[in-house]
Order: structure tokens, then C-alpha cells, then sequence
């Protein structure tokens, strides 16, 4: 009753909801702006160098910050939680509430309820905003380099993005896309004897109706073999103007506009659908596997080497002979060419390979989708995991600054490194993606549980002593 009287429920979480409210906007603005820092120079290049409009620009690093608001909002929740306990335990006012009997648990139950309002939001977020936003994000980048083919190239670099052509520039005009002593290596026909192109300078542009890029080149020559020639001689072609085509270079913008979501581009809801397409897909691969390894009379297909060796081993006296020359330097007699039986084994071997590579993509792709449905609860989750452990820490700091600091950042990379780790683990298939993703929660929840428990059994036991005493 004393409690209630001294420190009206009311008021304490008000306050802290104030507390919280500025340390939280600092720690979120500053891990976006360092997440956003290394992305910021190439937004840059687009506008300055690229002569990319500037509202394009912004509106691409806005559709950028989808993935990072994700991160940072666990990481301003940390520091909100390790500032505001800090400073009121540093203020004396965890002192106070103590000598009132308040339970230091109890102190950190608004905390915990709004972590858990912001771990709703940011599921809800990364379920249904951010798929969205990474899609616009990637449509939107195709769209630029469509408009502006030159953007995706940088001079003094071949580049390969063009099929059946490598292109190199020496100087390069991002504004007015003129481009300077170009060669191109043209192997679209002919990939053994591909033409070379140099050209003293040209210009790209993308040819909407036809799917394709045009460049127009001036002042320049084509070196190729004589296809009339055959002693291999070649000839050289001298232009003063020409335009090339490059065809099918525009399939592959058309395609990232007009392409199925990936993953990250994905709700739970859509991502759950793909799997259980993806599983009636495995289970048909698997009985393809099934019937191969019982025409072969094999169970195991670990024993597919063994089953190739098969054709190339001598038995019998032949095989002892082979196995005497061999073992005295001497080559071996030459293996006839296997019978039709044989041929037949070896053609269901390599399908069997096929089969197993098939299921071993398939399962793959399984598994990358439920990384990433995963991954939209575990990182939410983690808001609450962090009040745990950072609250018990923020009051025992009793200090800003550096302490806090050094801790906000010592549990955000070792967050944040569990993760990358986990999810790259996960898609090789090594643990499983329930693991890889929630095991930094259950690391941290556990350390946070046992701090909690430790800071709400001395909180009682230092205001039942005061009583004891009174």
C-alpha cells in the first residue's frame, strides 16, 4: 500500500514513457544514419555524377530505409532502455522507489509493455511495409538504369551485364551518356571467334519497343576472322557511324520490372504458399530419386561413385592383369567401349545426379523461406529481450556516456553478427532456420531472465530489511 500511495502506477509509467521517448528517437536516428552511411555515397554518385534526377534519388534512399528501420528500431530500443535506467539510477531515483517498495521488476514493467507495443508494430511492418518497400526499391532501380543505361556502368571496367557482349569505356559522361574509346568484345554470334569492336567514341540508349539497347558508335573499326578465309585470316571493317543492337540487353530490365518477388519481397502469407508449392516439388523430385536408386539396386546414394566406377574396372584375370601392370609402372591395357547395358546404367546414374542436385536446390529455397519468415518475428522479439537485459544493466551502470555506449554497441553487433551468421547457416542447410534466427534471443533472453530475477529478489530483499528494522 505504501508503494501505490508514494508512486501512483499512473504517474511512473507516464514518466517513463517520456524518458524513453528522446533516447529512443537518438539511438534509431544514429544506427539508420550508420546502416544508411555506406549507401549514401553511391545516392550521391546517382545525383552529382550520374545526373540522376533529385527527387528519384531521395525517393530511392526513402525505399532503401525499409530493411533498416528494421534493425534500428531494436537498437533505439536498447539505448532508450540503457540511457533511461541509467539516468535514473544515477539520479538516485531507483534508490527511491526501492525505499518506497517498489520492486525494481515492477520498474521495468511499462518498459516491457511498450517493447512489446513496438515489437507488434515492427512484425506488422516487416510483414506488410517492408516486402512492398523492397520491391518498389528494386523496380525502381531498374527503372533508372532503363532510362539511363550508363548508370550501371562504370568507365575503365569491363562489364558483363550485356549478354554475349563485354564492353569497356575509358571515359565515360554520366550527364550526357557520351562515352569515349569503347571496345567491345561481341561474342553473340560466335563465341569461339568473337568480333572486336573499337570505336573512337558512342552512346547508349534503351529502345523501349524492341526490348533491347542501342548504341551508336562513330569513328571506328571491326576486327574479325574471315568466315570465307580458311587459313584463320581476319579482317578489319573501318566505320565512321554505326548503331548496334544489342539484343535481349533489355530482357533483362523488362524482367526485373515485370519479375516474381523474391524473398525479402514477400508477406508470411505468400512466402507459406511458395513453400507448400515448393514442397509438393521436393516430394516429386524425391520419388524421381526414389525410382532411380531402385532401378539401379541401390538404397544409399552415397554409393553413386562407386556405381560410376563400375564401367571403368576390369574383373576377373583382366582385372588382376591391370592391377600387376599397375602396380609396376606399366600403363594398362585400354578398356573396351562398354556394352549397351552398360551405356543404359551410366544414363540412369547421371539422372540420378540430376535428380539429387534438383531436391538439393529445391530444399534450399525451402529453407531461405523460412529464414526469412523467421526472421520477421525474431528481430520484433528482440525489443523485448533487450528491455531484459538492458534495464537490469542500465541501473547497475549508474553512468552515461561511454558505459552506456560501450554497451549498445557491444550487444547490437553481437546481435546482429548471430544473426548474419545464423541466416547463412540456415541457407546452407547446416542448422535449422528456427535456430539460426531466434538463437541471439534465446542467448540474450536467458542472460536477461537470470539479471531480472537476480535485480527483483534483491529489490525485496532490501525493502523487506528496511521493515524488518522499522
Amino acid at each position: 500500500m505504501t508503494s501505490r500511495r508514494l508512486v501512483p502506477w499512473g504517474i511512473l509509467p507516464r514518466y517513463l514513457a517520456r524518458q524513453l521517448f528522446r533516447p529512443f528517437l537518438i539511438g534509431f536516428c544514429v544506427v539508420t544514419f550508420l546502416l544508411s552511411l555506406d549507401f549514401l555515397l553511391d545516392y550521391l554518385d546517382l545525383f552529382l555524377g550520374k545526373g540522376i534526377p533529385f527527387p528519384t534519388v531521395a525517393r530511392l534512399f526513402v525505399l532503401g530505409l525499409g530493411w533498416m528501420v528494421a534493425l534500428s528500431v531494436p537498437c533505439g530500443v536498447l539505448v532508450a532502455i540503457l540511457m533511461s535506467f541509467g539516468q535514473m539510477s544515477q539520479d538516485n531515483e531507483i534508490t527511491a522507489l526501492r525505499a518506497s517498495g517498489v520492486n525494481p521488476f515492477h520498474t521495468m514493467l511499462p518498459a516491457l509493455f511498450l517493447s512489446v507495443l513496438a515489437a507488434v508494430g515492427l512484425t506488422l511492418f516487416n510483414n506488410y511495409a517492408l516486402p512492398e518497400t523492397n520491391y518498389a526499391f528494386a523496380n525502381l532501380v531498374a527503372q533508372i538504369h532503363r532510362i539511363r543505361p550508363t548508370a550501371q556502368i562504370q568507365e575503365g571496367v569491363f562489364v558483363d551485364d550485356y549478354a554475349g557482349y563485354d564492353l569497356f569505356i575509358r571515359r565515360l559522361d554520366d550527364r550526357t551518356g557520351e562515352m569515349r574509346g569503347i571496345l567491345i568484345i561481341d561474342a553473340s554470334e560466335n563465341r569461339k571467334s568473337p568480333r572486336t569492336i573499337l570505336a573512337r567514341s558512342g552512346r547508349l540508349r534503351y529502345l523501349s519497343g524492341q526490348n533491347a539497347i542501342s548504341m551508336r558508335l562513330v569513328d571506328g573499326e571491326i576486327h574479325e576472322a574471315d568466315p570465307g578465309a580458311a587459313d584463320g585470316r581476319y579482317r578489319i571493317l573501318e566505320f565512321e557511324e554505326q548503331t548496334m543492337v544489342l539484343e535481349g540487353s533489355g530482357n533483362a530490365l523488362d524482367r526485373a520490372i515485370h519479375r516474381s518477388r523474391g524473398q525479402r519481397e514477400m508477406s508470411v502469407s505468400d512466402m507459406k504458399a511458395k513453400i507448400t508449392a515448393l514442397e509438393d516439388e521436393l516430394r516429386d523430385f524425391q520419388a524421381q530419386v526414389d525410382s532411380s536408386l531402385a532401378s539401379l539396386g541401390v538404397q544409399d546414394p552415397a554409393e553413386i561413385p562407386s556405381l560410376a566406377a563400375e564401367r571403368d574396372r576390369p574383373s576377373g584375370l583382366r582385372g588382376l592383369v591391370a592391377w600387376v601392370r599397375g602396380l609396376f609402372g606399366s600403363d594398362p591395357e585400354p578398356t573396351p567401349e562398354p556394352a549397351e547395358v552398360d551405356f543404359d546404367r551410366r544414363r540412369k546414374i547421371e539422372e540420378l545426379r540430376v535428380r539429387l542436385v534438383q531436391t538439393e536446390s529445391v530444399t534450399k529455397r525451402i529453407d531461405q523461406y523460412r529464414v526469412e519468415i523467421q526472421k520477421k518475428f525474431s528481430i520484433p522479439f528482440a525489443c523485448i529481450v533487450f528491455v531484459l537485459v538492458g534495464a537490469p544493466l542500465g541501473m547497475k551502470a549508474r553512468r552515461g556516456g561511454v558505459t552506456i555506449g560501450f554497451l549498445s554497441v557491444a550487444f547490437f553487433l553481437f546481435y546482429y553478427l548471430c544473426l548474419i551468421g545464423g541466416e547463412q547457416l540456415a541457407d546452407r542447410g547446416h542448422v535449422a532456420p528456427w535456430i539460426a534466427m531466434w538463437l541471439p534471443n534465446l542467448i540474450l533472453g536467458v542472460a536477461g531472465a537470470a539479471l531480472t530475477y537476480r535485480l527483483g529478489t534483491s529489490g525485496f530483499s532490501i525493502a523487506s530489511r528496511r521493515k524488518a528494522k522499522a
